[in-house]
């Protein structure tokens, strides 16, 4: 969390009754026009109406080498991916080329880098594990007890600790797991279950190529 604070931009250049006025980025709100030119960090989301020769690099949302050209263009319709919105320029990204000036429309967690941020969050209080009768009734008892036996088999198993993220990618192992098991069980039912040594090691390695092939992609 301290190291995505401190790609933020300090300040920013932002038109204001006329007047181009440097102010903390902290101040900046939504409808804010920011005037944007090479080597600045842009301090929120924006959307563009002027570019002039104008690049931003996104390596960091995007994991893109090179700078990505920007143009006021109309929206695109439809859901699409933060590096296919050429007329957005994003917060903690930096002017690699070019002017521009754009309105703010996301500060802070209602970024693409808020975005991250949040899914890197860690744990808060979990709702409902109380255990008292006189709060929440009579069922309570058993309902709180379900859900903290739930609580212990899923930090057995990694599914119910860590970031947002690190829950994610544990459901996602056991997904796959399962699938690599489903693998291997066909490859037993075609051979009507007998089982030789040959068998048993095409069973296997076909079920871990698949595992590791579908977990190493996504974790990394």
């Amino acid at each position: 969390m301290d190291s995505l604070r401190s790609l933020s931009s300090p300040t920013a250049a932002v038109l204001r009754d006329g007047n181009l006025d440097h102010v903390a980025s902290i101040t900046v709100v939504p409808g804010d026009i920011v005037d944007l030119k090479t080597g600045d960090v842009v301090p929120a989301d924006l959307r563009l109406f002027e570019a002039l020769n104008f690049e931003t690099d996104e390596a960091l949302l995007t994991g893109e080498s090179l700078p990505v050209f920007k143009e006021p263009e109309p929206p695109i319709e439809g859901e699409v991916g933060v590096g296919d919105r050429t007329n957005m320029a994003f917060s903690s990204s930096t002017v690699a080329k070019g002017r521009a000036r754009g309105i703010v429309i996301g500060t802070g967690m209602a970024t693409e880098i808020g975005a991250i941020a949040e899914t890197l969050k860690g744990k808060t209080k979990k709702p409902g594990r109380s255990m008292s009768r006189k709060k929440h009734g009579n069922f309570q008892p058993v309902r709180g007890g379900t859900l903290k036996a739930w609580d212990a088999i899923g930090k057995l198993l990694g599914l119910t600790v860590g970031t947002p993220l690190q829950k994610k990618l544990a459901r996602l192992a056991y997904y796959l797991l399962l699938c690599a098991v489903i693998l291997a069980i066909i490859v037993f039912a075609a051979n009507k279950f007998r089982i030789p040594h040959e068998v048993v090691i095409y069973a296997i390695s076909l079920g871990m190529v698949f595992y590791l092939s579908h977990l190493v992609v996504p974790s990394s």
